[in-house]
C-alpha cells in the first residue's frame, strides 16, 4: 500500500483555506498516480492503492465540506462514487485470495465447487471492471480532473 505523502508548505500559520486546498490537491494527485495501472487491470495492487488514496482524499473532503460553495458537493459526491466503484472491484480481489487459500486447504473432492465460486468471482470482477472503465470514461468526457483542480485552486489560493 502506498504511503500518504507529507503535505509540503503547511505550517501553524498557514490559513485553513490554503492548508485544506494543499491537502486535497495532494491527495488527489496521489490517487491519480494509480490511474493508468488501475485501468490496465494487470496489477490488483494498483487498484488497491488507488482505492486507499481515494479514501484519503474523501476523508479530507469530508472535513472541508462546509468550507466550500455548494458546487463542492458535486466533486465530493463524485469522489465518493469513485471510491465505491473501486471497492466494487477490489472486493473481488480480496475474495479471490481468500477463496484460493480456502480451496488449497480443503480436500480434493471439495475443490471443484470452490473453483466454480472462483470462476463466478472472476466474472463478477470483470463486470465491476467494465463499470470502472465506464466511470473513468465519463470523468474524462466531463473533464473532471481539470474542473476539480480549477475549483480547488479558485477557492483555496489567496
Amino acid at each position: 500500500m502506498a504511503k500518504a505523502r507529507k503535505i509540503e508548505d503547511i505550517g501553524p500559520k498557514t490559513p485553513y483555506k490554503a492548508a485544506i486546498g494543499r491537502l486535497i490537491e495532494t491527495r488527489f494527485d496521489e490517487m491519480m498516480l494509480h490511474l493508468d495501472g488501475t485501468l490496465a487491470g494487470r496489477d490488483p495492487e494498483e487498484l488497491h492503492d488507488m482505492r486507499v488514496a481515494s479514501r484519503r482524499l474523501r476523508a479530507a473532503m469530508d472535513v472541508a465540506l462546509d468550507c466550500f460553495p455548494a458546487r463542492f458537493k458535486y466533486f465530493h459526491k463524485t469522489i465518493k462514487e469513485l471510491t465505491d466503484v473501486l471497492g466494487g472491484v477490489r472486493d473481488y480481489d480480496v475474495l479471490r485470495v481468500a477463496l484460493v487459500e480456502y480451496r488449497d486447504s480443503r480436500p480434493v473432492a471439495e475443490r471443484p465447487a470452490i473453483n466454480a465460486m472462483l470462476q463466478n468471482c472472476r466474472t463478477e470482477r470483470e463486470v465491476g471492471r467494465e463499470h470502472l472503465v465506464e466511470f473513468f470514461d465519463r470523468l474524462e468526457r466531463e473533464r473532471f480532473d481539470v474542473r476539480f483542480r480549477g475549483f480547488i485552486a479558485e477557492h483555496t489560493i489567496g
